[in-house]
């Protein structure tokens, strides 16, 4: 018996579900990870059904059921189970497939954090780090290009993409079907319990070879047929296999489906953000290690191990210099010139000093005559960002400049703010001038900025990229600051012209070595960008187009706690993935923070625009950063390894380095650590609106609102961790939350001194 046809729509969604999908119950036999045979049954997608099948040596019977989500009106709640009832089936899995039919190669796909439009772009399979150099693939009409990742057919053969719940931030697939103007999202969860763990599902979405169908399947256990995806390479052997079921073994396979009308890809993106943490289960942060205590110790390791008596801080270690010229000096990306900033707002007097010697090195010993800052350095020899690929010597990040431009400006403001005798150094302005002229001269003649510039002539050897997601902010910024009104101007075109990468749904080259996949770290520059544009400019166009991005960098936030193996080095520690985030769809691992940023953008557009949704992921990201802090009483992994102060950027959920690299692979020092500085020099402990109530509190401490009549006249404030915590509280009225927040603000907040263990009462005015 059939589904019958009027069980096939999706509450609120018209007939596009009862005549385009098709859903089936289907068990696959394997040898290894070869699939030998499958059985499919349809089921309907609404009512209760059951139905009893023999396969694989096995008796089996299914339950299905949907049913509209009473929270949810454009969705249906689902489940299947498969038990065994009789015999035994030997390597299989179960699974949930969705047809869809009238497909083609337009329907965008999204699977949060691991495909932006299916990653359906042409590949070039170098090794890493890769760096395009064939004549067709330069210049600034250059293409987007990929590395060997999963990914949807550019052109003709077998299209496929086949993942494991694990890499991706929300275990979801999404699509945008722009010829009907309709969208559909299918949530599910992470895996099955067995045996006291949790066993992935499997994410699957292949297409017919005439691309006019798709199937797009959950299946437990994740069997990704013969290959699977390591560093850069689609080839490798798969190691996943089926499971042994014996009688009364039972798998549940549950799901939440969204159908709705979308007439542009940003409609499935503002949809997204909203429900992508339907399934996600209880994610309450645990308080543990508060931000002082975190910064104070990663800013004393910088103290120790990366700061160099030339005049700079090293993006890496000294030892790990040693070994290789990229843990030295970088203008941006990872560190570098943004460090200063968060040691001028809240370092030691001593990091405070070191942070103004860092800016008079990068002016004085850093900085090209074309304006540009050096790329890298090492020893005291200038390098480019080819990895020494032929022919791009003179190649420089753009992702670089900008940020450099912004973070430099942004430390003058707070310079200022704390001392207010303080003045410019001439030969500072110089140089920010002679590098936001750059950039200007450069957008004059190319009207982009690129990927990769010209490191003498600001010429844009690589273009077609959002790689200058920042530069936009910056220019803004320098504006404001210098009173230049052209910079602003420029600011403002060339965000529009950024902005078409925001509306086709992907957003690349920010990091160096992914060529241009997709990657969270351009999308948050744009965030960024906008906001600033917004403060400065007042004008409120910025806020619709930063909400559109901030909806677009939530797909790359991990939105519920995966269960990391007990005998990792994060499991070992109970560290939650909650609040992670994603770098690119390459490098297959979410990370402690964004890089290189604190997320303050999404703050101050919750103020701005009163959506606590971006309140509420700022405050899972800036509350989860402190947990990957290695400390010596808690090292992460081997403590000769990940020395007190070091944050690695390895949250790995994907078993992209191999099943023992689920929640390992901790190799030392990285960039999360500025972006934990930054954190605790941009954001407040505890924000507190007293004529509303409303309280968020990203800090690890704990705090009550206490009323007379409607008001929040204190707070009970209990530190609950083994550590002494300073902690930012920032009070105001909800009709001050429109006011601009601009620079360094944290120079307004009170700062709250909470010892361990301690609570006490905070009277706020």
């Amino acid at each position: 018996m059939g589904p019958r046809k009027q069980d096939l729509c999706v509450s609120g969604s018209g007939c596009y579900a009862c005549e385009r999908i098709r859903l089936f119950a289907r068990i696959t036999r394997f040898s290894g990870s070869t699939e030998i045979e499958c059985a499919r049954t349809e089921l309907p997608t609404a009512g209760a059904w059951a139905f009893t099948t023999a396969f694989a040596g096995a008796t089996w019977e299914a339950a299905a059921g949907a049913r509209p989500a009473g929270d949810r009106p454009d969705a249906v709640d689902g489940e299947v189970t498969f038990t065994v009832t009789a015999g035994a089936a030997r390597e299989v899995a179960v699974a949930l497939e969705w047809e869809v039919g009238a497909w083609s190669p337009e329907v965008f796909l999204l699977i949060p954090a691991a495909a932006y439009n299916g990653n359906r772009y042409p590949c070039r399979p170098y090794r890493y780090p890769p760096m395009v150099h064939e004549s067709g693939d330069v210049g600034p009409d250059a293409p987007i290009l990929v590395t060997d990742v999963p990914r949807l057919a550019h052109d003709g053969g077998p299209s496929r993409i086949q993942l494991s719940s694990g890499d991706a931030a929300t275990p979801c697939i999404a699509f945008h079907d722009p010829r009907a103007g309709q969208a559909a999202i299918l949530l599910t969860d992470q895996g099955v319990l067995r045996d006291s763990a949790v066993v992935n599902h499997g994410l699957t979405v292949e297409e017919r070879p005439d691309r006019t169908h798709a199937i797009l399947r959950v299946e437990s256990p994740c069997v990704r047929r013969q290959t699977l995806y390591t560093m850069v390479s689609t080839a490798t052997p798969s190691w996943d296999r089926g499971a042994d079921l014996v009688p009364g073994a039972r798998v549940t396979i549950r799901y939440r489906l969204f159908v709705f009308p979308a007439p542009t890809v940003q409609s499935l993106y503002d949809r997204f953000a909203v429900v992508r943490g339907d399934l996600a289960g209880s994610t309450a942060p645990v308080n543990e290690y508060p931000l002082s205590a975190a910064a104070r110790l990663v800013e004393e390791k910088h103290a120790r191990e990366n700061w160099l008596e030339d005049g700079y801080y090293r993006v890496g270690t000294h030892d790990a210099a040693a070994k290789s010229r990229y843990q030295d000096w970088q203008a941006g990306w990872v560190g570098g010139g943004m460090i200063p900033f968060p040691l001028i707002v809240a370092g030691s007097p001593e990091s405070r000093e070191r942070a103004v010697a860092n800016l008079e090195w990068m002016f004085a010993c850093a900085q090209r005559p074309s304006g540009l800052f050096h790329a890298g350095q090492h020893a005291g020899v200038a390098y480019g960002d080819g990895f020494d690929t032929p022919g791009t010597e003179r190649w420089y990040m753009t992702r670089k400049q900008a940020d450099a431009l912004y973070f430099v400006v942004k430390s003058f403001i707070a310079l200022a703010r704390r001392d207010a005798v303080w003045r410019l150094p001439a030969h500072w302005e110089a140089g920010t001038r002679r590098l936001a002229d750059r950039l200007l001269d450069t957008f004059r003649r190319f009207g982009q900025l690129g990927q990769y510039l010209d490191c003498e002539s600001g010429d844009v050897v690589v273009g077609g990229s959002t790689a200058a997601a920042m530069a936009p902010g910056a220019l803004a910024l320098a504006g404001e600051y210098l009173g230049e009104a052209r910079y602003l101007d420029t600011a403002r075109t060339l965000a529009g012209v950024l902005e078409r990468d925001l509306r086709a749904g992907v957003m690349t080259g920010g990091p160096g070595e992914i060529l241009k996949c997709a990657d969270s770290e351009s999308a948050f520059a744009l965030l960024e960008s906008f906001v600033v544009l917004y403060e400065v400019t007042g004008e409120p166009r910025w806020l619709e187009r930063a909400e559109a991005a901030a909806a677009h960098c939530l797909t790359w936030c991990v939105s519920y706690d995966y269960a990391l193996p007990g005998e990792s080095p994060l499991g070992r520690v109970g560290a939650r993935t909650a609040g992670s985030v994603w770098a690119n769809v390459q490098n297959k691992h979410s990370a402690p923070g964004i890089c290189t940023l604190s997320g303050d953008s999404l703050f101050k557009l919750f103020r701005a625009t009163g959506n606590r949704r971006w309140l509420d992921s700022i405050q899972a990201t800036g509350h989860a950063i402190t947990q990957y802090v290695s400390r010596a009483d808690r090292p992460l992994g081997d403590p000769a390894v990940m020395r007190p102060g070091y944050i690695c950027e390895r949250v790995n959920t994907s078993d992209w380095e191999g099943p023992a690299g689920v929640g390992g692979n901790l190799f030392g020092s990285c960039w999360p650590e500025v972006s934990l500085l930054l954190t605790a020099a941009e954001l407040p402990g505890i924000y507190l609106q007293p004529d509303t109530g409303l309280l968020c509190i990203i800090d690890h401490v704990e705090a009550e609102p206490v009323f007379s009549g409607n008001e929040v006249v204190s707070l009970e404030c209990r530190n609950p961790t083994a550590f002494d915590a300073e902690v930012r509280l920032f009070v105001e009225r909800s009709t001050d939350a429109g006011r601009v927040l601009g620079q360094a603000a944290a120079f307004d907040w009170e700062t709250l001194a909470i010892a361990a263990g301690e609570r006490r009462t905070v009277r706020v005015g």
